[in-house]
């Protein structure tokens, strides 16, 4: 007699810290090419899309807001990064070529580059569907 084992789908959380994610996705949406800088809510938009598509950080919180979504987490990063004068701007956020650098080297300092990999290519897909809807 054969049995079916039922498997209940959990969210898997990435080994991927937080911050080298953020600094993943400001890198490529705030970055010198950008042809349009994100606001906090569009990164923590994109957050959100990658939780949708399976992405989970365990130390990134993410709030409901009028209009889409919200990170304290991105905010605190971004205000960081412009107390440094790693940012010239927070609305919308645009990094310094040094704020590139530094964003750079934290995804390097990362412990699960797979993971990172991982993220990049879930946030190019985001955003190429998202220039093809626009």
């Amino acid at each position: 007699m054969a049995t079916s084992a039922c498997q209940v789908a959990v969210p898997a959380y990435s080994d991927l810290d937080s911050t080298a994610a953020i600094a993943a996705v400001l890198r490529r949406t705030a970055g010198g090419d950008s042809p349009s800088p994100p606001f906090v809510r569009d990164v923590s938009d994109i957050f959100f899309a990658l939780k949708e598509r399976g992405l989970r950080f365990r130390d990134l919180g993410l709030r409901k807001i009028p209009g889409g979504y919200y990170s304290e987490d991105v905010e605190t990063f971004v205000g960081q990064l412009l107390s440094i004068g790693y940012a010239t701007r927070r609305s919308p956020i645009k990094l310094t070529p040094d704020g590139e650098k530094f964003c750079r080297e934290i995804e390097e300092a990362a412990q699960n580059q797979d993971e990172l990999i991982k993220l990049r290519g879930e946030v190019e897909r985001l955003l190429q569907e998202s220039a093809a809807l626009a």
